[in-house]
């Protein structure tokens, strides 16, 4: 279906926004599932129930993450006491590794039954009041830092099921919407996407196990942190499925999990087999692959049925494609209509992901009925001027079908690196003179932003406990973290939203999050790709020549963010110095510690060995003052002993459950030698003073309190 607008007057376009068009009725033409159809502009509610263990994976996990960072150390007795935590293990692996000081739990004696039976593994499960005592006592680092991730004696788990690669098969959900509830007694609910696991925000699956919630199986909740408006992806979907082009849906809705609100979310469906048998009417499909990222191969694609292993066919599949010689060869076997008509939505929607030189974002469809592999797309949160310095002003071969691409053997074959493209053109124009026009988008952008304003905010309006919905405390924050309300509301209009993240504090190096504004983008592509083209777009000059197309005021807020932790890089620095190098980058020396990257901080290195080599003499005080530096406090009992020697010579005693430095208070000839470490007084001349054998010496030591006392 094709029509022209060509009556529709620039002051009801601009004065009447609200009933310039009946947006509710713009997807009537289309074929969607119930879900969809019952969404579309009414948010849902979905409140999704996992168990406590299930809950400790995603949450105390992540927070667990943040908490036992290097960088960012916070005590969280949950993190040491958590389900994977074995303070056993802890413990003993602490005393092999030589964090504990095991001279003094020889010689200080109480201890050294109750840790040998740990170490030996004949103990019980000790408690954390144990553990930290046994810390508190024998060595120079905190709780927090003995259970921070270098040291590896509690590890945070990663990868599935835990934190942001989260799953579980034993969760349920009710569906609330208009005051209705749906439950939904078993769901499998995880973690999705890619990149966007990186986010401070997460995105979820969610696949019915039983059934369909209306005519629906697999749902998407993506949080699209990179998109400050909240309608780009909303935007593509809609005007895809208006040209017929095989992609999901979208709308909007709300999420809690286990009661807490995680915020605000666009709702999708998924490319699966039940998707393939609604649009293309192949049951239970084994067909489907989906592509990764890839800057060399045509695609690189494997089965998304993690069962199957076998990719013969797509090989196949590709081999074909790479000797391929003729359209009418390669249309014998690859849907080159649909992969055509891909390509100019992508143009005019200014496409930053998918084919485009990555490869990545798509689906490829054996339709085994027509015998022919079919593009499917999805993701579309990079359109419409998003991300990484989106040029309106660049011509089709220069955007899409530029020699970088590896696709280009293919687009050369069909033509499409000719930008007088008669095929081509002829797309571009159909879909800018049917519904991709400002005449149509610009009411719906007002549409969909006044539906979804109070629901934004609701999105950036901090809980009780000072954070957003959803988010997560991380370590190396994005862009998209740091997006507003404000930014929601401008973004979609002219201004240019700019958000820099120092990679560190060192090179110099930044990542750019750049969102042109939505309308100032648009305005600026219709022109140009109207001009360009030749496109059928006389019906747009009024339009364009009107003040509020031609005289509008580009604004540009910039902001620039700098992480935390070593050096601004977000990770911690390498605690050890036995710890390698393992790959070198502009930001510095990376090894690995706790199965964690950390920087090898140089400058802290040569800083530490001074710090050393002060800490291994005495001073008048005696050497409480360097170990004050190392974490202890001075003795302040007069009869306290010297319970402890280390190698460099510090001198320990024990109060109050601690270990204490030793100073002219315990000793009072202490500075200038040794305090004795037994009570034989050899002399009584100027003070009282021994003799102890040092570094296979005899030498005068002096007297303690202490032994003066008896």
């Amino acid at each position: 279906m094709k029509f022209i607008i060509k009556t529709l007057s620039l002051a009801a376009l601009l004065i009447n926004a609200k009933q310039a068009f009946a947006e509710d009725d713009l997807l009537s033409i289309t074929s969607r599932p119930k879900l969809f159809e019952m969404t579309d502009f009414n948010v849902p509610t979905f409140k999704v129930k996992i168990n406590e263990n299930d809950y400790n994976n995603l949450f105390l996990v992540m927070r667990c993450e943040m908490d036992t960072h290097p960088s960012y150390l916070k005590r969280n007795d949950d993190c040491y006491t958590a389900p994977w935590v074995d303070l056993n293990y802890a413990l003993k692996r602490a005393y092999n590794k030589n964090y504990l000081d095991i001279q003094a739990i020889k010689n200080y004696g109480k201890d050294i039954d109750f840790i040998n039976s740990v170490v030996e593994g004949k103990a019980q499960n000790i408690t954390l009041a144990e553990f930290e005592d046994i810390v508190n006592k024998y060595s120079t680092l905190t709780l927090e830092e003995i259970l921070s991730q270098p040291y590896n004696l509690a590890p945070v788990p990663s990868g599935k099921p835990y934190g942001n690669n989260f799953e579980t098969d034993n969760a349920s959900m009710t569906f609330e919407l208009n005051g209705e509830v749906t439950e939904v007694p078993n769901i499998k609910f995880s973690v999705g996407g890619r990149s966007s696991k990186d986010n401070s925000k997460l995105s979820y699956n969610i696949n019915i196990k039983n059934g369909l919630l209306f005519e629906t199986k697999n749902i998407r909740l993506r949080a699209d942190s990179i998109d400050p408006t909240y309608i780009r992806e909303k935007l593509a979907y809609d005007f895809h499925k208006l040209f017929e082009l095989p992609t999901i849906n979208a709308n909007y809705a709300r999420l809690y999990i286990n009661d807490e609100f995680m915020g605000f979310y666009i709702l999708r469906d998924a490319i699966k087999p039940k998707w393939i048998q609604d649009n293309f009417g192949e049951k239970n499909t084994k067909n489907i692959y989906k592509c990764h990222e890839s800057a060399v191969q045509l695609f690189k694609c494997e089965n998304d049925d993690e069962k199957i292993t076998d990719n013969s066919d797509f090989e196949e599949f590709i081999e074909k494609l790479q000797n391929v010689k003729s359209r009418e060869e390669l249309e014998e076997f690859f849907d080159v209509k649909t992969f055509i008509r891909w390509q100019a939505a992508r143009y005019l929607f200014g496409s930053l992901d998918h084919d485009k030189g990555k490869n990545t974002v798509l689906y490829m469809f054996h339709n085994e009925n027509k015998k022919i592999w079919v593009p499917l797309h999805y993701d579309f949160d990079m359109n419409f001027g998003n991300y990484k310095i989106p040029n309106a002003k660049r011509t089709f071969t220069e955007e899409i079908a530029n020699k970088s691409n590896p696709l280009y053997p293919i687009y050369k074959l069909l033509n499409l690196d000719n930008n007088n493209n008669e095929e081509l053109i002829s797309i571009m124009n159909d879909m800018v003179t049917s519904y991709y026009n400002p005449f149509i988008v610009f009411p719906r952008i007002d549409k969909i932003k006044r539906f979804i304003a109070d629901y934004v905010y609701e999105d950036h309006t901090p809980l009780e406990d000072g954070h957003l919905p959803g988010r997560f405390a991380i370590p190396r924050a994005k862009g998209g973290d740091f997006f507003t309300y404000e930014d929601f509301e401008d973004n979609t209009e002219f201004v240019t939203i700019k958000n820099t993240i120092y990679v560190d504090d060192i090179s110099g190096v930044t990542a750019e999050t750049i969102a042109i504004g939505l309308k100032h983008w648009l305005i600026e592509r219709f022109k140009f790709s109207c001009s360009t083209y030749k496109l059928n777009c006389s019906y747009m000059d009024s339009l364009f020549n009107s003040p509020y197309f031609s005289e509008y005021e580009v604004e540009e807020r910039s902001s620039k963010y700098h992480n935390g932790g070593c050096k601004g890089s977000g990770y911690a620095c390498c605690k050890f110095n036995t710890t390698t190098v393992t790959t070198t980058d502009y930001t510095g020396k990376w090894g690995i510690e706790g199965l964690r990257y950390c920087l090898i901080d140089e400058d802290a290195e040569a800083n530490k060995a001074k710090e050393e080599e002060k800490m291994s003499t005495t001073t008048k005080e005696g050497n409480c003052p360097t170990l004050i530096r190392k974490g202890y406090p001075c003795c302040t009992k007069k009869t306290s002993n010297v319970n402890y020697i280390s190698k460099n010579g510090d001198q320990y005693g024990y109060e109050n459950n601690k270990w204490c430095g030793i100073t002219t208070i315990q000793c009072p000839n202490f500075g200038s030698v040794r305090c004795c470490e037994h009570c034989k007084i050899i002399s009584s001349e100027n003070g009282h003073w021994g003799i102890e054998v040092i570094n296979g010496v005899e030498q005068r030591c002096a007297i303690s309190n202490y032994c003066l006392s008896k």
